[in-house]
């Protein structure tokens, strides 16, 4: 054998050995750790100016930090999206105490874990004609459905200006705030709630503003994080890193305004940037920077609910709430 033979003869039992090593090496070596799947949520919720640090903060990429994706899902009318709560289409929701309290009394299992947007957002606002609240007795006033936040304001309302919203005005289910003002333009109804944002928009068509709510700074439970009970139970660490997640991600949207308007006029279509200015500096002051939500905010849901169905005197406050995951 020549000497050039040998030496590759040497070289190709050098390399079957390394590749021997190799693969007893592997053997006791453990296998290299892959990187959770990020957990999917659906979210509903039922606006977007007050859900705005869930989609600044994914856009952030706070969530996905916190190992979650997120899908948000839009929802008109917030009885719905507790019916799509309850039957298990959704895994969690922001959305108003009122119509959670009305599927309470029906028999759902839920709570409120977090709060989100803890006053009255809404505005009253009516035709031209109609300049005082007294003149909406036997007017017709839009709402979204029947046992929503709307619903709620608009016999609050009502109350403030002496009318029984039972028999002194019709409430009328007139869907999203889209479908309210359309319903508005063709006289079908007489006064309807808007949000910051749209109230400053149908003031600018002639509507009057009969109330504006949003002044008034009254505790009230208008969205909250809700889940159902047996996610409590049965995912309590994803919920408390969720809700990690949240408290960070409302940090972080009152602390980077342009990233909070732009991300108004990319979802809200047709909106101004002096709007979306004014709705960033609402939410300054209405979303908690610790996520919690008031009592009295939840009291206030419970004793309107009285005058519909007298069982809902039975809960309290502390019933309908489990604020023990938030950090």
């Amino acid at each position: 054998m020549s000497a050039t033979e040998g030496f590759a003869t040497m070289v190709r039992q050098l390399i079957r050995a390394g590749i021997a090593a190799c693969i007893a090496l592997a053997a006791i070596l453990p296998a290299p750790v892959r990187a959770a799947e990020p957990t999917t949520l659906r979210i509903g919720h039922n606006g977007f100016t007050s859900e705005l640090p869930f989609f600044v903060g994914r856009d952030a990429g706070i969530f996905a930090k916190h190992g979650f994706n997120l899908e948000l899902i839009f929802i008109t009318g917030g009885s719905t999206a507790i019916q799509a709560l309850v039957g298990k289409s959704l895994d969690l929701l922001l959305g108003g105490a009122t119509p959670m309290l009305y599927a309470v009394l029906r028999g759902a299992q839920m709570k409120i874990v977090a709060g989100v947007y803890n006053r009255i957002p809404f505005a009253l606002l009516s035709q031209p004609e109609i300049r005082a609240g007294a003149q909406l007795k036997g007017k017709k006033i839009g709402i979204t459905r029947f046992g929503s936040n709307t619903d709620f304001v608009v016999r609050l309302a009502a109350a403030e200006f002496g009318l029984n919203p039972k028999s002194d005005i019709q409430i009328i289910q007139s869907g999203s705030s889209d479908a309210r003002l359309s319903a508005m333009r063709s006289g079908a109804i007489d006064a309807t709630l808007f949000n910051i944002e749209q109230a400053m928009v149908a003031k600018k068509l002639g509507y009057n503003q009969l109330i504006d709510y949003a002044e008034k700074d009254i505790d009230y439970a208008h969205v909250a994080v809700i889940a159902r009970d047996d996610t409590l139970k049965t995912q309590p660490e994803m919920l408390r890193r969720f809700l990690r997640a949240y408290v960070e991600a409302i940090r972080y949207h009152k602390t980077h305004k342009e990233e909070a308007v732009k991300k108004s006029l990319q979802l809200l279509k047709g909106l101004d940037r002096q709007i979306a200015e004014l709705s960033y500096q609402t939410n300054l002051k209405t979303l908690p920077d610790d996520g919690r939500v008031p009592a009295k905010g939840v009291q206030l849901v419970i004793d309107a609910a009285v005058l519909e169905d007298p069982k809902a005197r039975n809960y309290t406050p502390q019933q309908l709430m489990d604020l023990s995951f938030l950090p």
